[in-house]
């Protein structure tokens, strides 16, 4: 990665020796130039930890894997609820939700299925802010709400280290998205200890999430301080009130 944070040499960078925004070399420049050339020694990098073998780990575990049944068995009650009442009695959970049902019911999302959300946000993760780093994780919706949150039920996707902000975040996230475009082209072969059994499953990302600054990340809107920062694209627009 850049030494500043600007941007990953991956995806459109990957065979550049500079960065295109700050122009500085991607490699350390002492171990080049006395090689002539040969070592390329990167001058900064960052961490991606891919989910697919993540989520392989869970299921080798009997406990977890049972975890994992929680949003299969919630939508075949809601389901059943739906057929003999024509309503959903409590919404409490993504489960309820339309978008989520009617993609089991056109059998999008399958028996054996695993439906996650991303989250992204920067951590100054020490009082000193040359700390600071910006980290993304996936989120579990096949657990139950009371578990999917806890921290050692969320995966960690990546780490890109500060202390500035990065200026081009699709080319930090490009691998570990590249690497769940995959799996969702493949599938992930998994093997459920709980069950004994091995099975193919196919991925969902559901929606990515962040706080109001994060969030133009994701969309690319102009966040919380422009003049129409509504993610719904309503229209609406801010008004500055003075103190």
């Amino acid at each position: 990665m850049c030494e500043d944070s600007c941007v990953g040499f991956t995806g459109l960078f990957a065979d550049y020796d500079n960065c295109p925004t700050c122009g500085k070399s991607r490699w350390k420049d002492t171990m080049l130039q006395d090689s002539g050339g040969r070592k390329k020694v990167p001058i900064k990098q960052f961490t991606t930890i891919p989910v697919g073998p993540q989520l392989q780990a869970r299921y080798r575990n009997p406990e977890s894997a049972r975890d994992m049944g929680y949003l299969r068995e919630k939508i075949q009650r809601i389901l059943d609820e739906i057929r003999r009442t024509r309503t959903i009695p409590v919404i409490d959970d993504i489960a309820m939700g339309w978008d989520c049902l009617s993609a089991v019911l056109d059998n999008d999302i399958k028996e054996n299925d695993i439906v996650l959300t991303a989250s992204l946000d920067g951590a100054q993760i020490f009082e000193d802010k040359d700390s600071d780093c910006w980290i993304y994780v996936w989120i579990i919706m096949n657990i139950s709400p009371d578990k999917r949150y806890q921290k050692l039920q969320v995966l960690p996707g990546g780490i890109i280290p500060g202390p500035n902000k990065p200026k081009n975040l699709d080319s930090f996230l490009v691998v570990g998205i590249h690497h769940l475009a995959a799996l969702q082209n493949e599938g992930l072969m998994i093997w459920d200890a709980s069950r004994d059994v091995t099975f193919k499953s196919d991925l969902h990302l559901l929606f990515p999430t962040a706080d109001g600054p994060a969030l133009i990340y994701w969309d690319g809107l102009v966040g919380h301080c422009g003049k129409n920062g509504c993610r719904l694209y309503c229209g609406v627009a801010h008004i500055r009130v003075g103190l």
